[in-house]
């Protein structure tokens, strides 16, 4: 007690957060909800439906937008140098003015929306307005060539319509608003990568953070529909294609721990320095940051430019071309592409723009596998160990490692590769993986970056008058 009461006050302050950040076991939604109404069913599924579809036309225009800057910069080599950091000083610039929470992933806010007691706040944070600027400003960074993702956008924007479509007619409860956003989240994840399965787990293990029979049947139901309108557009597909990788049980199995250890600390890494990124960087760069973030985020795209050309252009955009030949068995990844794409979704991120980091954490991961399994070959210490199947290790590993949800990691690895031969490869690597971040980063990247943005837009609980 005594030494508690010695501590230093800036100490007290760090170890008790100002604003609470509600435990998610005390949002049960089964207690909360209303009973499933026609009108909720109808709505629900229209919602979800919606979702799908806009993920559909949000992937067609980022696949042009990608299209765009390869042609641009393939014509002409020095052109990133001034597209890449005009275009994320103006991106963020247009962010932090006229679309303000709209930044970053989209993962954390929807987190955050669904933990805050006042449904204004979460209208805020998940409105149209929010939804089509991160939009728009995701395409922009897309054709700027910023290593982003397209998921984290497509959660915030299903939660958005699931909160603004899902509840018409219908009473407001907290419950059903939370549900609602739960139900989001698997429905972006679904059509983002047109894997279903991966969306309902998503949902439940890193958002709700619990199972119930409510939350089951509504992710489940969201991500089937919004999967079902993706299918309408683009037909049956696996997001990487179907792999034919196969890693016989034997000697080769040593490479699980090695991918999951390794992975798992560069991904933890990783996720700490963007929870914290002030503590890494130097410190004229971190006042920068701070009092001058268009111009941060200019520096950020010319270091872009830079790995990018250090890279031949393999780092740009979320590298889905490398990471699909990685695991497909048709392409030889480059030693240096896992270091330079994981540096390259660093300043990406750190910019202040919005996009994801699912898709170029996977490229990354695949990277790593590829990498471990050609120095292995190199060093003649597992002869005729299979290329293919280390990558998708070395994915499920990192990317459990980046998000700290290894059920995920393993399910959406399996299915964006239509592979179950590697599933219990994948899943033990992706369980090491999560194991080996914690050790780094303590806290999941996305529960991390919930509280800060919960603390930076929570509007404290008004006190109680005094008669």
């Amino acid at each position: 007690m005594a030494d508690r009461e010695d501590e230093a006050p800036e100490r007290r302050a760090r170890a008790k957060p100002t604003t609470p950040f509600p435990h998610p076991a005390s949002y049960r939604l089964t207690h909360l909800m209303l009973p499933m109404h026609r009108r909720h069913i109808v709505m629900f599924g229209v919602a979800a439906l919606l979702v799908g579809l806009i993920a559909a036309g949000f992937s067609i225009g980022i696949d042009w937008a990608i299209a765009t800057f390869q042609r641009a910069e393939a014509a002409r080599p020095w052109l990133p140098f001034i597209l890449c950091p005009v275009g994320l000083g103006t991106i963020v610039f247009v962010t932090r003015n006229v679309f303000p929470g709209a930044q970053g992933s989209g993962i954390p806010q929807a987190m955050a929306g669904l933990r805050m007691p006042n449904p204004r706040q979460v209208d805020r944070l998940l409105s149209w307005r929010i939804a089509i600027g991160k939009l728009s400003l995701t395409l922009a960074g897309f054709l700027c060539g910023a290593s982003i993702g397209k998921e984290g956008p497509i959660v915030q924007i299903g939660c958005s319509v699931m909160n603004n479509i899902g509840r018409i007619g219908l009473p407001r409860t907290i419950g059903l608003q939370r549900m609602l956003i739960v139900a989001g989240g698997a429905a972006g994840i679904s059509s983002a990568f047109n894997a279903p399965l991966a969306g309902a787990v998503f949902a439940i293990e890193e958002m709700a953070h619990h199972y119930d029979a409510v939350t089951g049947r509504s992710v489940l139901v969201a991500a089937m529909l919004s999967g079902l309108a993706l299918y309408a557009v683009f037909g049956a597909s696996f997001y990487f294609g179907s792999s034919q990788a196969d890693l016989a049980f034997g000697a080769g199995w040593l490479v699980i721990p090695i991918c999951g250890v390794v992975g798992g600390l560069a991904g933890g890494f990783f996720s700490q320095v963007l929870v914290s990124p002030l503590r890494f960087l130097p410190r004229r760069l971190a006042d920068l940051a701070r009092d001058w973030p268009v111009l941060f985020a200019m520096s950020c795209g010319l270091a872009l430019a830079l790995l990018g050309w250090l890279s031949g252009g393999l780092v740009f955009d979320s590298s889905y071309a490398a990471a699909r030949g990685a695991v497909l068995g048709t392409t030889l990844l480059p030693l240096s592409f896992a270091p330079l794409k994981w540096a390259a979704t660093l300043v990406s991120y750190l910019s202040g723009i919005p996009g994801g980091i699912f898709a170029p954490s996977l490229a990354v991961g695949a990277g790593v596998g590829a990498m471990l399994s050609r120095v292995v070959l190199l060093l003649h210490l597992l002869p005729g160990l299979p290329v293919d199947a280390v990558a998708m290790i070395g994915m499920a590993g990192y990317f459990a490692g980046v998000v700290q949800s290894p059920l995920t990691a393993a399910v959406i690895v399996v299915e964006m590769t239509n592979d179950p031969a590697m599933t219990v490869a994948v899943g033990l690597a992706a369980a090491l993986g999560s194991i080996s971040s914690k050790l780094v980063c303590p806290v999941p990247v996305y529960e991390a970056m919930a509280r800060q943005f919960f603390a930076a837009v929570a509007e404290p609980e008004p006190s109680p008058r005094k008669s």
